[in-house]
Formats: structure tokens, C-alpha cells, sequence
């Protein structure tokens, strides 16, 4: 799980990010994912942050490989790791990683995280996405809409239509459109349009 922040001092926020969000549970969308979830086999954690999904998709018994930009994530992860888990900690930004070097997914989680790249870097590694998840297999994640603030920023929005059409090859299984006003993890306010989803790959 991924933040944003104008600030220009990452450790700051960083530190920040996991005063505000170390005792939270895991996103609402994990309650409706367990539904859906394998017995076992291999997860990947797209914008891990702090860890929380990951230890989550740990528990249920699946092998995660956690990936994340930021050192600081990883690091606060595994400090929180418990002994002998199967979790594989990946430093890479989405355009650096290498998707199709891992064997294909059985779950793959990005919460809070695809939209903030760029149109262009979105359509690149959203194919790539796909192409990684078992038929069968499980995605789960969030699409920014249209009328989100962070509209503005240089991230990737969709319409619902938009949203529909890339999950053209999955079995809808969750399809939530929230649009309120709130707050960041980090205590800023925004405006919110989020298309939540769980889907079934063909």
C-alpha cells in the first residue's frame, strides 16, 4: 500500500506513514478477497508499504513475494516478519519489474498503488499484470476515477466504462465505485473516486 504526500522528505514521511497506519487492519477489500482466496500457492503484494496485506495473505497460509520502491517499507516489513514465513522482499519500482521472471500467481494484490503511475507506465505494466495471474487466479485492487483530486497529479484515472474494458479477461467478482470526501493514511484532505475490485481471471 502506497502513499503520497507533497512533502519532500521521503524518510519523514515515511516515518509518518507507519505511526499513522501500524495498528490499522487491512483495507475493507481483504474482508471480501477471503472469499475468493486459494487454499494455498503463491501471492504477490504490488506496493507493499508497510506490509499489512502481506502478513494478511501470510496468514492464510499463501507465499508472498512483496514488492515495494521504497527501502523503508521493505525494511519496516521485515522487522515485522514472523520467523519462517515464505515471503520473498522485492525492492523495484513497477517499471522496473520484471513480471514474467516469477512463476505465474495464484493472488495478486495492488491496493492503493496502480494508479499512481503515469497514463503511459500504466498501460505498460497493466498487460504485464494480467499476463502474471493464473487462469484462475485472483486479482484484487483499486482504480482511481475520474473525480478524484488527485486527478490533477500526473496518475492514471479511468472512467467506470475504462475500468470495465481492462478487466475485459477476469470474472468480476467484487465491483465497488466510492466517491466521498475523506483523508490520505497521512491525515490530508481529499476527494475521493476509487473503483474497488475483485476479479477471476478466464
Amino acid at each position: 500500500m502506497s502513499i503520497s504526500s507533497e512533502e519532500s522528505d521521503p524518510q519523514d514521511v515515511w516515518r509518518r506513514y507507519f505511526a499513522a497506519t501500524d495498528q490499522r487492519p487491512v483495507h475493507a477489500i481483504f474482508d471480501s478477497l477471503e472469499l475468493f482466496l486459494p487454499n494455498s500457492g503463491t501471492a504477490i503484494d504490488l506496493g507493499c508499504g508497510a506490509g499489512r496485506g502481506t502478513i494478511w495473505l501470510l496468514e492464510r497460509g499463501l507465499r508472498v513475494v512483496a514488492v515495494d520502491v521504497a527501502q523503508e517499507a521493505l525494511d519496516y516489513l521485515k522487522a515485522k516478519l514472523p520467523d519462517g514465513v515464505d515471503v520473498e522482499l522485492v525492492r523495484s519500482s513497477f517499471q522496473d519489474l520484471d513480471l514474467a521472471a516469477y512463476p505465474h500467481f495464484d493472488v495478486s494484490i495492488a491496493c492503493f498503488t496502480l494508479f499512481f503511475l503515469g497514463p503511459e507506465d500504466f498501460a505498460e505494466f497493466w498487460p504485464t499484470v494480467v499476463d502474471s495471474i493464473k487462469p484462475g487466479g485472483i486479482f484484487a485492487g483499486q482504480f482511481l476515477g475520474v473525480n478524484d483530486t488527485w486527478a490533477e497529479r500526473d496518475f492514471t484515472v479511468h472512467r467506470r466504462q475504462e475500468v470495465e474494458e481492462l478487466l475485459g479477461p477476469f470474472e468480476i467478482l467484487v465491483f465497488n465505485e466510492e466517491e466521498n470526501d475523506g483523508e490520505t493514511a497521512l491525515g490530508e484532505q481529499k476527494h475521493w473516486h476509487v473503483f474497488h475490485v475483485i476479479a477471476r481471471k478466464r
